[in-house]
């Protein structure tokens, strides 16, 4: 389901909705790349003007997911917005994560697997830091144990 958002500005209300690569805007369809946009850590941030006000639409280029903010705020729950920032340590773990493109299919699909989650960890924002390092730790652990596993099965069915 596309994500929409209501907005008022200055008693207006603005209707927002995101359809693929386009956001429609008060029912005008207007694409994504026509829309002034700059890179901010996971994010790719687009500037959505809405009469008097600029909004900013913030899509996870990792990830996915959308969330259109104003003034700080999130547009769809009114909660203070800050985008999260993913630390430089993250990078380290997805590195290890992709090593296991070596190991053929499921190789790789265990390493997609393991950046999505760890760019998920290492994002939220509600967790300390500590628990982000050692969930991702244990991630890592897990998908070597999982080929390891693969491994050791398959040497076995075949010999």
């Amino acid at each position: 389901m596309a994500a929409s958002w209501s907005v008022v500005v200055d008693g207006r209300t603005h209707n927002i909705k995101q359809k693929g690569n386009s956001l429609v805007i008060d029912g005008e369809k207007t694409k994504l790349k026509n829309l002034m946009s700059k890179k901010d850590g996971i994010f790719k941030v687009y500037d959505v003007p809405l009469g008097t006000k600029t909004a900013q639409y913030y899509v996870n280029t990792w990830v996915g997911g959308a969330k259109l903010a104003m003034d700080g705020i999130d547009c769809a729950t009114g909660a203070p917005f800050t985008p999260p920032a993913m630390p430089k340590w993250a990078y380290v773990f997805m590195v290890i994560h992709c090593l296991n493109f070596m190991n053929g299919a499921l190789g790789a699909l265990l390493a997609i697997v393991g950046v999505m989650a760890t760019i998920s960890i290492s994002s939220n924002p509600k967790m300390s830091t500590g628990v982000k390092v050692l969930l991702d730790i244990a991630l890592v652990v897990v998908c070597v144990g999982v080929m390891f596993a693969l491994a050791f099965a398959l040497a076995a069915a075949l010999y």
